[in-house]
């Protein structure tokens, strides 16, 4: 992302803009994420990510710097994940579904935050289309990077690769027998060099494997947000 601005041919000015809007939308988007997990957890029965001070929407609280720099470099990134104890989950009778219902928080909020943010983008791309002025531009940005950043997040976690949300899903619908065994247990350690591996060979070896991946997952989303963004725009251009 960084690196993408810096050759991007933009000015000094334009720089500073775009990575101010970048830092307020991958703020959002970090926070918001964890903070999801956090709340359907408590919800659901477990106060373990309250007294670790997770129900809250402060950014301090749900950053993780490696997951931060890597996003600002290479356009993926994690926060530090919602702990939580399974076995005081007790709103629902059939604890797989709360557990499901835990580990999909995170990209549900991230969805929802794209969602709106395409609502506001949209309004701020119809005010600055009939006023051309740089603050409703500069609001623009931050609900274009916004959706973004939480449509990477979205997509990022829903890859079936631990520690991501989408494996945790998919290790909830795996037999007991598989979870217990000594392979399971190996498999669980070394898996996540994975994510490494694909982020080194599309650095060095120049094949973006990850990132084709993680675009494929966002495009449905990405073309409804586009769609809605589209439209509020032309609505409010249009009452202008």
């Amino acid at each position: 992302m960084i690196i993408e601005l810096l050759t991007s041919g933009l000015t000094g000015k334009e720089m500073v803009l775009h990575l101010l809007c970048m830092l307020f939308a991958i703020t959002i988007s970090f926070s918001f994420h964890e903070y999801m997990h956090a709340r359907v957890a408590v919800w659901l029965g477990d106060n373990t990510p309250a007294h670790m001070g997770r129900l809250t929407l402060n950014p301090v609280a749900h950053l993780d710097p490696m997951g931060t720099l890597l996003i600002l470099i290479a356009g993926f990134g994690w926060g530090k994940p919602v702990m939580y104890n399974p076995t005081r989950l007790n709103r629902f009778k059939s604890a797989r579904l709360m557990n499901i219902m835990v580990h999909l928080a995170g990209v549900t909020g991230n969805l929802i935050v794209a969602l709106i943010a395409s609502v506001f983008g949209g309004i701020f791309l119809g005010l600055n289309a009939r006023y051309d002025h740089i603050a409703f531009l500069s609001l623009y940005l931050v609900m274009l990077y916004t959706v973004s950043f939480s449509l990477m997040l979205l997509a990022f976690n829903v890859l079936p690769i631990p520690p991501l949300d989408g494996f945790h899903v998919l290790e909830e619908l795996l037999p007991y027998k598989v979870k217990s065994s000594n392979g399971y247990m190996q498999f669980l350690r070394y898996s996540p060099m994975v994510l490494w591996v694909l982020f080194l060979v599309g650095s060095f070896a120049r094949i973006p494997v990850l990132s084709y991946i993680i675009s494929f997952i966002e495009f449905p989303f990405q073309l409804v947000c586009s769609l809605i963004q589209g439209f509020f725009g032309g609505l409010i251009a249009g009452m202008l």
